[in-house]
C-alpha cells in the first residue's frame, strides 16, 4: 500500500474522531424525558398549552395537522434539527444591521411576518420553537411569535436534547412548502410585555416594581463584560435570579411549586421587568413567570444591559447609572 494512500487513511480517521469528539464536546446532549411527568407538570401550570412534549410533537407532525416546527439553533455547533422542521438563528429574527447603534433587538413586524410566511405558516397554526442544551433562544422565538397576536405557541420543554433522548429522527430539516401570506392578527400585543429603557428608569424607583438580572453572577457583579455591552455592571437595585435557576438537570422546566419558591416572594404584589444582555435569557425568565406562574405584568427588556450599557458608557447620559461599574473619566 502507498505511504499517500496510508497518509489519507489516517487523516480520515483522525478527522472522523475530531468530528465525534468536536460534537460530543459542544452537540445537544441528549437526555431521556417522561412525556407522562411532562403533562403532569404541565397540568399545573398556568397556561399549560404553553408547552408541549416531544412525543406530541412527533404526533402532531405525523398526523400531518397544522404544525410549524422551528428550531433556534446555532449553525456553529453540530446539531442535527428535528426532522421536518424549520431552523433559523438569531440574526434572522434579530433587528437588521445599522437599524440601532447596538446589536440584539427584535426585528420588526413586518420582518417577522415575512419569515413565518417563508414556513408556510397562518394564524391558525400551531407554532412550536426548540433549541439546544440551553434553551433561552427558543423562549426568545417564543416571546417574538406572541407578540404578534400569534395565539398558539408552543416552547418544547427539554428541546433538541429530549427528542435525540426519545430517539426521535433527526437531520431532514427545512423542507419545501408554499409560501403563505402571514399576517399578525395583532402586533400591538408586544406593549404588554415589552419594557423600554424609560420604564426601566421609572421602575428603579417605584416600590411596585422589580427588576430581575437573569444574568449570570459574574456579570451582574460587574467582573465579566459580554462582548457586545460596552462595559461591566448591573442596574441599580435589580434582584439577580439567575435564568438557570428555571431548570432542572436535564434541561427542562422545574414544577410549578418550585419555581413559586424561587420567584413567588420577588414577585409578589410587583410588577416585573426582566433583562440580560440581549433580551434572550430575560425572555426566558418572562415566559417562566407569565405562563407557568400566572403573573401578570411581566415585561421583557428588549434592548437589555447593551442598551443600558451604551446609554451610560457610549451615550453618557447622566440619568443612566450603572452598580458595580467601571469608573469613567
Amino acid at each position: 500500500m502507498k505511504k499517500s494512500t496510508i497518509a489519507v487513511g489516517i487523516l480520515a480517521v483522525l478527522g472522523a474522531a475530531g468530528y465525534v469528539g468536536y460534537t460530543s464536546m459542544f452537540g445537544a446532549k441528549a437526555v431521556v424525558v417522561s412525556a407522562d411527568s411532562l403533562e403532569q407538570k404541565f397540568a399545573t401550570y398556568a397556561n399549560p398549552e404553553a408547552f408541549v412534549s416531544t412525543q406530541d410533537v412527533k404526533d402532531m407532525m405525523d398526523k400531518g395537522e397544522d404544525v410549524v416546527v422551528i428550531g433556534a439553533l446555532n449553525p456553529m455547533k453540530p446539531d442535527a434539527p428535528i426532522s421536518g422542521s424549520f431552523t433559523l438563528w438569531r440574526p434572522d429574527y434579530s433587528a437588521a444591521e445599522g437599524e440601532y447603534a447596538f446589536d440584539g433587538m427584535r426585528n420588526s413586524v413586518d420582518d417577522m411576518e415575512a419569515l413565518l410566511s417563508s414556513y408556510g405558516a397562518t394564524p391558525e397554526s400551531t407554532i412550536v420553537v426548540y433549541a439546544a442544551n440551553s434553551h433561552h433562544d427558543a423562549a426568545r422565538l417564543f416571546w417574538q411569535i406572541r407578540n404578534l397576536g400569534h395565539e398558539d405557541v408552543r416552547y418544547l420543554d427539554g428541546g433538541l436534547n429530549a427528542w435525540i433522548g426519545a430517539g426521535l429522527p433527526t437531520g431532514d430539516a427545512n423542507p419545501t412548502v408554499a409560501k403563505t401570506d402571514y399576517v399578525a392578527p395583532a402586533p400591538q400585543t408586544e406593549v404588554n410585555t415589552l419594557a423600554t429603557l424609560e420604564m426601566v428608569l421609572n421602575a428603579q424607583n417605584a416600590s411596585d416594581w422589580v427588576i430581575l438580572d437573569t444574568r449570570g453572577t459574574a456579570e451582574f457583579d460587574g467582573s465579566t463584560t459580554v462582548s457586545g455591552a460596552f462595559g461591566p455592571g448591573t442596574i441599580p437595585g435589580s434582584v439577580h435570579i439567575n435564568w438557570t435557576k428555571a431548570l432542572n438537570e436535564d434541561t427542562t422546566l422545574k414544577s410549578a411549586e418550585e419555581l413559586q419558591a424561587l420567584y413567588g416572594d420577588v414577585i409578589k404584589g410587583k410588577k416585573v421587568i426582566t433583562y440580560c444582555q440581549s433580551g434572550v435569557r430575560s425572555a426566558h425568565t418572562q415566559m417562566v413567570l407569565e405562563e407557568v406562574l400566572g403573573a401578570e405584568g411581566v415585561y421583557n427588556y428588549d434592548g437589555s444591559w447593551i442598551e443600558y450599557s451604551h446609554a451610560h458608557y457610549e451615550q453618557k447620559r447622566a440619568d443612566i447609572p450603572v452598580q458595580s461599574g467601571a469608573k469613567q473619566s
